[in-house]
């Protein structure tokens, strides 16, 4: 099956997922979750002005899910993305009242957002062209998604420079982003700079749904090491599936080891096809993370942001206090206290 259309089925998987609230895999167990290191707890939460901002930090956050940036006079197909396009995405989502967040810090409740806006968080697949891209020089073209971004944040300062690129070795293991003389480097400037890099397994085959424990351990721990030879050090502990598919045996993503490399994943990344629940919510399940691909189409980003537009209580909005969660009171019920507390984190109703 072409990969096109296996990255459709995965998506109109998760379709049905968002909207009946069942998991991807109604066989599956839920996986437990991973608590955080708490944070010492501040027992006065800063101010709201309820009159203007109505805070709801149990609803939904778009993550959203980009691949290969094309210039704007090619010809898409796929998951080719014009870069004009994904210019214009950036500034729609600041005109909503969206600011990125990193991945980690919406899996540890480290929502720092002012008060009355959204977090976003930007996720990069398989390393591909466009997203990082260097001159001769060896500097940031402004045509790339990392060029971009930074054009934002000088346009807009509280645009933070903050984003997740699941990376996907090529040509021995070794060439990320297509140009293989900079691949160190690259690898070395984003998380340098606040970037984030994640685990997206080396050879990104839909078999790892049938392989046995020691394949699939060995797709995740030499991910791991290969990104670890570049940045010395790194800490690699989100993970986006291929496909958004599970290996037979579950608990792998999870954690595991091979060759001497052992892997713990905090999260899983499916591949579509809505925003995900806030960290506070009863549903949220970490290795459950759904994600939005860009476009117009129905279950697209243009879609959900008119959605969640049309559905405040549906969307996370700041109290600008990332110590406090902030949820009206008739939705006191989706709250997990057990999460809450393992933020350090203290809930307020009004």
């Amino acid at each position: 099956m072409h990969k096109q259309s296996l990255i459709k089925v995965a998506f109109l998987c998760s379709v049905v997922v968002s909207l009946t609230g069942c998991r991807l895999n109604p066989f599956a167990k839920p996986q437990p979750t991973v608590a955080p290191t708490p944070r010492p707890v501040v027992r006065t939460p800063l101010p709201v002005d309820f009159a203007t901002v109505r805070p709801n930090e149990a609803g939904d956050i778009p993550i959203l899910e980009y691949h290969q940036l094309v210039p704007d006079t090619e010809k898409v197909s796929g998951y080719k993305y014009r870069i004009g396009d994904f210019r214009n995405d950036m500034e729609k989502l600041y005109s909503l009242g969206y600011r990125p967040i990193s991945l980690s810090d919406m899996l540890h409740g480290n929502i720092d957002v002012p008060a009355g806006l959204s977090p976003v968080v930007l996720t990069f697949d398989d390393a591909l062209p466009g997203q990082v891209d260097y001159d001769d020089s060896g500097n940031i073209t402004p045509d790339c998604a990392v060029g971009v971004l930074e054009a934002m944040h000088q346009e807009h300062p509280d645009w933070s420079l903050k984003a997740t690129f699941f990376v996907l070795p090529r040509k021995g293991y070794s060439d990320y982003f297509f140009q293989p003389d900079y691949s160190q480097a690259k690898l070395q400037w984003l998380a340098a700079n606040g970037f984030e890099l994640g685990n997206h397994t080396i050879h990104h085959l839909l078999g790892i749904k049938s392989w046995p424990d020691s394949r699939v351990e060995a797709e995740f721990a030499q991910a791991k090491a290969l990104i670890q030879q570049n940045v010395p050090g790194y800490n690699v502990d989100t993970l986006a599936l291929p496909y958004g598919v599970f290996p037979r045996n579950q608990k792998l993503v999870i954690s595991g080891s091979s060759g001497g490399v052992t892997y713990h994943n905090i999260c899983a990344l499916l591949a579509g096809a809505g925003p995900a629940p806030s960290p506070i919510d009863k549903k949220f399940n970490p290795y459950r993370l759904q994600r939005i691909i860009p476009g117009s189409e129905k279950f697209a980003l243009l879609f959900w942001l008119t959605y969640l537009q049309q559905h405040p209580n549906r969307r996370f909005i700041s109290d600008g206090d990332p110590n406090t969660f902030t949820v009206p009171q008739q939705l006191v019920g989706t709250i997990s206290p057990a999460r809450l507390k393992a933020f350090g984190c203290m809930e307020r109703l009004y």
